[in-house]
């Protein structure tokens, strides 16, 4: 009887040191991008983002590239109406969706997505 608990024991105390190895808080921080992807937009002249009630939120769903021009949908929230014509880079984590975003200038953004918003 003795014996399953030392192993679950055991097992656990691994677990936990595994845990407090790999873990990283500053993985959660919006702002910090790493371990988040990457990807880049540009807000267009029909892109007015879909006001969310009356709280002053604007929601976007548009066509974003990564550093490789691979295109992907995404969806985020802005506490204002974003500047047509601005571009933007997204900080887009695996299950949480984008966290973050800052306005950049077109010369900023990686090679791939000059070529598809100089078209």
């Amino acid at each position: 009887m003795k014996k399953p608990i030392l192993v679950t024991s055991i097992g656990l105390i691994v677990i936990v040191a595994f845990s407090i190895f790999f873990y990283n808080p500053n993985k959660l921080i919006p702002e910090n991008p790493e371990g988040k992807s990457r990807f880049y937009t540009m807000i267009g002249n029909d892109d007015n983002g879909e006001k969310l009630g009356d709280n002053q939120r604007y929601k976007y769903t548009l066509e974003a590239f990564d550093e490789s021009g691979k295109k992907k949908i995404l969806t985020f929230n802005s506490s204002k109406q974003l500047r047509k014509g601005a571009y933007l880079e997204l900080y887009v984590a695996s299950f949480r969706g984008v966290t973050y975003w800052l306005e950049v200038e077109f010369d900023e953004l990686p090679e791939q997505a000059k070529s598809i918003y100089s078209k």
